[in-house]
């Protein structure tokens, strides 16, 4: 298993194996990329491309797809995935943000959720294909993931969003298609609880029989703008962890705003005495690197 620390700052936390930098926010907000981590971008959920092109957002009949829209789980607004000048900027973005970095995690590289996206264009796109709906938006996603795929010479990963039934009819998203063009896939799981870790474990191990790639998982510590009352325990995130582990994923990240919040849940773990000897008679091979890794941070935290 590899551990990985998911940041917005660019300072790296030691003890993990790699770092994901997020280097362009679902806010539009961009930073610059750094040479030794690996860069997430947010390609369609992008506020500041809205703000300045709102005829640009992705639409249904239950509205547009804009922050604050409860009628889908949507926290920020979101360009049409098939808005033509969104999609070349972000191809070239992609590819300089490659070239400066390890390599490539996309999130929000589909369409916004369910009915989307019913603007004119869209509609003409759809009827032109003579394809049905679902299968069209597929092919959408897929062929533009695949002139990704193109651009980025490192890795590339694909972030997705917990749900391993309905992603196609929610997003366009064929986990199959994706594989033929990612090297891993990273399953978002941010919580700001875990208590109820078997239901994590159950979608991990889900998510572990479907994808045809490496599988990581990506769980909350602490965000922007976060107090400690906000977050997991240290308790719950190492007992999901573990519970998820021995699913046989093949690694997991933890998302903080940055190095010293990641810091903080490494001494919080090791300071978990006795739930991490209650936690080694979960047994199995990951369940151990997890442990084993709590362990070696006991030297950082000295």
């Amino acid at each position: 298993m590899k551990f990985g620390a998911y940041l917005y700052e660019a300072e790296k936390a030691a003890g993990f194996d790699f770092h994901v930098l997020r280097v362009k926010l679902e806010t539009g907000n961009r930073i610059p990329p750094v040479q030794d981590m690996y860069s997430n971008i947010a390609i369609f959920a992008d506020n500041a491309a809205i703000r300045s092109h709102p005829d640009w957002i992705s639409q249904s009949p239950l509205g547009p797809a804009r922050m604050g829209n409860n009628n889908f789980n949507i926290y920020w607004s979101v360009v049409c995935a098939t808005q033509p000048e969104h999609r070349a900027e972000q191809l070239d973005y992609i590819e300089d943000v490659d070239r400066h970095s390890l390599g490539v995690w996309l999130n929000s590289q589909y369409f916004a959720d369910h009915s989307h996206c019913t603007c004119p264009r869209c509609k003409e796109l759809w009827k032109k294909s003579g394809l049905n709906w679902f299968e069209w938006r597929r092919k959408e996603v897929t062929d533009y993931i695949a002139q990704i795929r193109m651009r980025v010479k490192k890795e590339l990963v694909m972030c997705i969003q917990p749900d391993p039934v309905t992603a196609c009819e929610r997003y366009g998203v064929d986990f199959n298609d994706l594989a033929e063009y990612a090297d891993a896939f990273n399953v978002v799981m941010f919580s700001k609880s875990y208590a109820t870790p078997w239901y994590w474990e159950m979608l991990t191990r889900g998510f572990k029989k479907l994808l045809k790639k490496p599988v990581y998982i990506s769980l909350y510590v602490y965000g922007p703008g976060d107090t400690a009352k906000d977050v997991p325990s240290a308790s719950e995130l190492l007992s999901v962890s573990v519970r998820c582990a021995r699913a046989g994923i093949d690694g997991i990240l933890y998302l903080a705003n940055g190095a010293s919040q990641i810091r903080d849940f490494q001494k919080a773990a090791v300071d978990k005495i006795e739930l991490r000897k209650t936690l080694e008679g979960y047994g199995g091979k990951h369940v151990k690197e997890v442990l084993d890794r709590v362990k070696n941070w006991e030297k950082i935290v000295e």
